[in-house]
């Protein structure tokens, strides 16, 4: 039988791999309510114990010593001060001569944008000009380390930052501004999304130099419901082709994170080169399946992390049969024949160790048929 790491490389070679693969993305707050020996175990011994392939999502749960960082952000004329509310959210300040922007967050989810005014816009604007990237010392050996600690289990997969688009629509406008500024100063948010693009290059290029990754993963997070296709295929879509060619160059597969609404993306995401999409969600949370994936995208596409849909799995009082049946139904013979490994997506949600042996249970018992 094939090891996580072979069954993983294979997938990602697009060539057929032994068995079928799962992965998952545990935190603290997944084993909150777990007996003390499952809490205790370290991460990577977490997903030992879950029995699934280790798909590692860069450094997410692991120890400083494997922490993977290839690259420096240096923002020159630019004073960041992070602070505590009363209130349990974090206040992010970064202060200029041109301005202060403010954002806020909770659990690391923005609960205030700072961009808001064609003043904020011109702020951002300048933090970005005076932005550049440097490597860091020991990227390499960190990498190398992180590897090691996984072993034969599985792969660390390093993640990139969105793009400028997806950047700004999350994390510094939110939808509302970011649309009412490009429809109000188009010049100045057109300014502002190449010298975005211009840094994401320079990052890039030090990220897949660097890190000699099989795959790397831009946290995309794309979704119909914060750009249309029109909007994605001018502005996005030369952006991440530039992108996945950059890691393309250097050897590495271009696994895009897009876990949101992608059918009526998906057409033009295509047209960036991408290899294959990790977090793609069927419905009811996302709004396309595995199969029509592959109708639209071809049999070669790599879906590495499809999330198991969490209706069934984190429903409260499902039973051990609903699970299996939802695994059975999954996984169709299309889609043991497909480049596909299953993600069991538990980050941030409390989760009973039964719901793992029953997944567990499965796969072991359906990789010998």
């Amino acid at each position: 039988m094939m090891t996580g790491r072979e069954r993983l490389t294979r997938i990602l070679k697009q060539e057929p791999a032994e068995g079928i693969s799962w992965t998952t993305l545990a935190d603290d707050i997944t084993r909150s309510a777990m007996p003390d020996e499952l809490r205790r175990l370290p991460l990577l011994d977490f997903y030992r114990w879950a029995g699934c392939d280790i798909l590692q999502f860069g450094s997410y749960g692991l120890p400083e010593s494997c922490t993977v960082v290839p690259c420096r952000t240096i923002r020159r004329g630019v004073e960041e001060r992070w602070s505590a509310a009363p209130d349990g959210e974090w206040v992010y300040e970064q202060v200029t001569d041109r301005g202060v922007l403010t954002a806020r967050s909770r659990s690391g989810h923005p609960t205030k944008h700072p961009v808001k005014t064609l003043d904020d816009l011109k702020v951002l604007a300048r933090i970005w000009q005076n932005t550049s990237y440097e490597p860091v010392e020991g990227a390499e050996e960190s990498f190398d380390r992180a590897e090691k600690a996984i072993g034969p289990d599985g792969l660390y997969a390093p993640v990139m930052g969105p793009s400028p688009i997806q950047q700004l629509l999350e994390y510094e406008m939110g939808v509302s501004h970011f649309y009412y500024l490009l429809q109000d100063y188009p010049r100045e948010m057109e300014s502002l999304f190449e010298v975005m693009h211009a840094r994401r290059i320079e990052e890039y290029k030090l990220a897949a130099r660097l890190l000699p990754a099989e795959a790397i993963i831009p946290v995309e997070n794309t979704s119909s419901g914060l750009t249309g296709p029109n909007i994605y295929a001018r502005y996005s879509l030369p952006q991440i082709r530039d992108y996945v060619e950059i890691l393309h160059s250097f050897g590495r597969k271009a696994i895009l994170h897009m876990c949101g609404h992608l059918k009526n993306l998906l057409p033009v995401i295509r047209q960036t080169g991408l290899d294959g999409v990790n977090g793609l969600t069927p419905g009811p949370v996302g709004d396309i399946g595995f199969e029509e994936t592959l109708d639209r995208c071809g049999e070669d596409f790599i879906i590495f992390g499809g999330v198991f849909p969490p209706e069934i799995f984190h429903r409260p009082g499902v039973t051990r049969q609903e699970i299996e049946d939802a695994l059975e139904r999954l996984f169709s013979p299309r889609i043991r024949r497909a480049n596909f490994v299953l993600w069991v997506a538990v980050d941030g949600l409390s989760t009973p160790p039964e719901k793992f042996q029953i997944v567990r249970d499965w796969m072991a018992r359906r990789q010998a048929v």
